[in-house]
């Protein structure tokens, strides 16, 4: 299977940033979900594999010209599903595009989802407003100086060690779920270090 990260696709908002747009265009491959196939397509760009309960597709699945996975499993959203799907076939480097946008459900959804899969999986998810992570344990980024860093806590008694940022933590838990947005990065290499899953926010710079 191949090595390189591969693009899982969704129906989501449009991406237009130019950090969206340079990771599909490097792309090896990409994996849509359902709908996600004719955005993609509107792009330029066609998908390996397209995945879902197919009811959102404006072709019908032969005229795509790649292999369709039917996924019928309506106890599941797509996400989960293509990332179920995913695991099975050995694909563990995922970033996700087009899973932000349109419905606010959708997007805690997808949120959750990344931190269900996160300790299976390698995932990250490329949005027109910020590049999210969901870890646990010690990670370093490569920021820009300046750049506004936002930290999410799954569970209040998390513990989290920061370096690099205008306000730093150094074993603190967040004191509400709104302590630790709209942090700056004062490096250009920043370190995060938590005892339970969090979600990394590294807002894209205007």
């Amino acid at each position: 299977m191949n090595k390189s990260p591969i693009i899982l696709f969704g129906n989501g908002e449009f991406p237009t940033h130019p950090s969206s747009l340079k990771v599909i265009n490097n792309a090896k491959f990409i994996v849509c979900l359902d709908g996600g196939t004719d955005k993609l397509i509107k792009l330029g760009h066609k998908p390996d594999y397209v995945l879902g309960d197919l009811d959102s597709l404006r072709l019908k699945p032969h005229e795509y010209g790649c292999e369709v996975v039917e996924l019928p499993d309506q106890t599941k959203n797509d996400l989960d599903k293509g990332l179920d799907w995913c695991l099975g076939q050995n694909m563990n480097d995922i970033i996700l595009i087009g899973f932000s946008g349109r419905r606010d459900d959708h997007n805690m959804a997808a949120l959750y989802s990344l931190r269900s899969f996160s300790d299976k999986m390698n995932l990250v998810i490329y949005t027109d407003h910020s590049i999210i992570h969901c870890l646990k344990g010690q990670s370093e980024f490569s920021v820009v100086n300046g750049q506004i860093i936002s930290l999410i806590a799954s569970d209040s008694k998390t513990s989290i060690t920061t370096r690099g940022l205008g306000h730093e933590l150094n074993n603190d838990r967040l004191s509400s779920p709104g302590h630790g947005i709209s942090n700056v990065a004062r490096m250009n290499q920043i370190e995060i270090e938590s005892d339970d899953w969090i979600w990394v926010f590294l807002n894209h710079m205007e």
